[in-house]
């Protein structure tokens, strides 16, 4: 059975379409029904602000048109927003203005939400340390440094993730059932596209992030926005692809979704991007209660410093099961073992005391929580300051926006590789 052609084919898509066809059609009839239904009118008045929504289901098909073969494809994170402007763009001042358009989509916001929801998957998470740094020379215009990088991690994520080749092998299947990023018009023309040989050395400015010849000192003019913003792109839309492939192999049928359920995901994405880009962080007027010595109790709750509190105050009492339900855990274990294992990390070095000295909001699901620990050995007494990292996500390891409920602030036992790994915490008299 051949793939659709269209995104608009989609399974998810194409049921809500034949859904809306076949209560517009009772719709038209919908006076003389009310006459003999009352009760049905309010399922009635609120059918053309439904039908209108529906729209945003003919964006994708019509972005991937214009700009596929350009190195831009749509993908579910991507703001539906950007996507119609670089469409109207696109039909009404050209090619050039659409695509710097988009390349200027691309700036320290945009990179912060993508970034912040890069972190929801473990093989991008593994890798954050490295994408930071990437988009730090991207925001410094230090083209040269961050397109090469991002490049080979996009490969990378995509080897792991699949379990068989990376993103430029020339058997990649970056196509998935029933996604946006994963159709066949989305990532797999990137991929294509960024995979086409160069034979020849070059001194022309790119416009599309051919791998093979930026990695092999072939293109000598690589290092541009427009190219770098295209790599973005990529490594955001996989991520997206990483989430349709997980799905597809869970055991949940997106086609026992309702109509309305599956409208209310394809717009989530855009309510979770208007929340990060409504958030700000904490002022010193709004922690008035640091430095402090306390009991975590007396902290204002669902805090990262109180989560940080409360796990130092079961460090101390060697509560290691609770411990461990604190922090964040990328592979699935049964909680007698993950008790076990953070006993064998945290149960070197006890802290006899602690005070949380400062909080740095860092983004809208993360936050540094700078803390002083106390350990005494014999008539040896030491300080310790390390910087707690605190990321705000739900039971998956899905990252949230700390303004939704059901998040839960969760550490990174990272944070502490200075103080659990070391021999010995004391110098030798």
């Amino acid at each position: 059975m051949n793939k659709p052609k269209k995104i608009q084919d989609n399974p998810s898509i194409a049921k809500i379409t034949n859904q809306m066809e076949s209560i517009e059609t009772l719709y038209k009839i919908s006076p003389i029904l009310k006459i003999f239904f009352p009760k049905i009118s309010k399922a009635f008045d609120s059918f053309p602000e439904i039908k209108n929504q529906a729209k945003i289901f003919e964006v994708p098909d019509k972005f991937n048109k214009r700009f596929s073969e350009l190195g831009w494809v749509a993908y579910e994170s991507m703001s539906l927003e950007i996507m119609k402007e670089a469409i109207a763009k696109y039909d009404t001042e050209g090619v050039k203005v659409a695509e710097q358009f988009l390349t200027d989509s691309y700036d320290a916001d945009c990179l912060k939400w993508g970034v912040l929801r890069l972190q929801g998957n473990q093989e991008f998470r593994r890798r954050i340390r490295l994408i930071e740094l990437a988009k730090e020379d991207y925001l410094a215009k230090r083209y040269h440094a961050c397109i090469p990088l991002l490049l080979s991690l996009l490969d990378g994520i995509v080897n792991d993730i699949s379990k068989h080749v990376g993103f430029f092998a020339d058997s990649a299947n970056m196509t998935v059932w029933d996604s946006m990023a994963a159709h066949e018009t989305g990532l797999q023309v990137v991929a294509s596209l960024f995979t086409k040989s160069r034979n020849k050395t070059s001194e022309e400015a790119l416009t599309i992030p051919y791998r093979h010849g930026i990695l092999h000192g072939r293109e000598l003019a690589f290092d541009n926005k427009l190219v770098a913003a295209k790599v973005w792109a990529a490594l955001f839309a996989t991520r997206d692809w990483a989430d349709a492939l997980i799905s597809a192999k869970s055991s949940d049928s997106i086609e026992e979704k309702g109509w309305q359920e599956v409208l209310s995901d394809f717009s989530d994405t855009q309510r979770q991007k208007k929340l990060i880009e409504s958030w700000k962080p904490r002022s010193k007027e709004n922690v008035t209660y640091l430095p402090y010595i306390g009991k975590a109790e007396e902290l204002p709750l669902n805090t990262p410093e109180r989560a940080v509190a409360e796990f130092i105050e079961n460090w101390i009492t060697r509560r290691y099961g609770l411990l461990a339900e604190s922090l964040v855990y990328f592979v699935d274990k049964s909680k007698g073992r993950k008790a076990g294992l953070t006993k064998e990390d945290f149960g070197r070095h006890i802290p006899l005391a602690y005070k949380i000295v400062s909080i740095e909001d860092k983004a809208a699901a993360i936050t540094l929580v700078t803390v002083e620990l106390e350990f005494e050995s014999g008539d040896q007494k030491i300080i310790k300051e390390i910087s707690v990292s605190t990321n705000y996500q739900d039971n998956e390891n899905n990252i949230l926006v700390r303004t939704e409920d059901n998040g839960h602030w969760k550490i990174m036992q990272n944070s502490f590789t200075n103080i659990l790994y070391a021999p010995s915490l004391f110098k030798e008299i």
